[in-house]
């Protein structure tokens, strides 16, 4: 399997830009399946999960209200935090490094397109934070959170917030920004993305819009929101233009 070599701080955390991470999905996805670069499909996320990564999968309700919908294991721990329903309390489980937890509520058909890119954003933390959330853990004698739990309204979302001010610029909020560019990445890479919308005849700018989005959620199997956000951040679509006007 393919290993990138990461510019990192001395924290651990990756110094890598938007381009470089749709590059690294490219890259990636080109050693899991040669043909899903060039060939606009949908990217087999579970098995780019357990097989060519080499992780465990396990599903838990990671809160009694839904606020988080996936957690990456980086260190065995018997002290993982979940939610029993049944006993409507929350409780602790065992979980080995190198596994990735997905929220039950995403296991429901109507949640696929959530699942899928929850499960694309906790593969992207694996590949490229594995070292920074170790060296946090091995930074904190104690207390130290052996995984990286992801927000509903963040962690997994598909745009990440347009922040100017580097003061806000957290190592945790770029961790973030990062696996959400390269799970982009990863289920639609830039170059099929490039294929597929060169086939949609050109027409006025929100026809254009709503037939490129709605071809790239068909046929990578995201959302529109998902597909919407991919093509803006490839160029494809103005940065003023958003999701409503569709």
């Amino acid at each position: 399997m393919f290993q990138p070599t990461l510019q990192t701080k001395a924290n651990g955390m990756p110094v890598i830009s938007s381009s470089e991470l749709d590059v690294l999905g490219e890259r990636m996805l080109a050693d899991f399946s040669p043909l899903a670069p060039i060939i606009p499909q949908e990217v087999d996320i579970d098995r780019f999960l357990l097989k060519h990564l080499g992780m465990k999968q396990d599903f838990h309700y990671l809160s009694h209200c839904g606020v988080y919908l996936g957690m990456t294991v980086f260190q065995t721990t018997h002290r993982l935090p979940v939610y029993n329903p049944a006993l409507k309390r929350a409780e602790y489980v065992y979980a080995e490094a190198g596994t990735i937890i997905i929220d039950s509520s995403l296991a429901e058909e109507a949640q696929e397109h959530r699942y899928r890119f929850t499960v694309g954003h906790e593969c992207a933390h694996a590949i490229l934070h594995t070292s920074y959330f170790l060296n946090t853990i091995g930074s904190i004698k104690e207390n130290a959170i052996p995984y990286v739990r992801c927000r509903a309204d963040y962690g997994s979302s598909v745009e990440t917030p347009n922040l100017k001010n580097s003061q806000i610029w957290t190592d945790e909020r770029r961790a973030e920004q990062q696996a959400n560019r390269l799970c982009s990445a990863i289920l639609m890479p830039k170059s099929a993305v490039r294929i597929l919308i060169a086939k949609i005849p050109k027409s006025g700018s929100l026809q254009w819009t709503h037939a490129a989005t709605e071809q790239v959620s068909k046929t990578f199997n995201v959302s529109t929101q998902a597909a919407f956000y991919r093509l803006k951040e490839l160029g494809f679509i103005e940065s003023q233009q958003v999701l409503a006007h569709i």
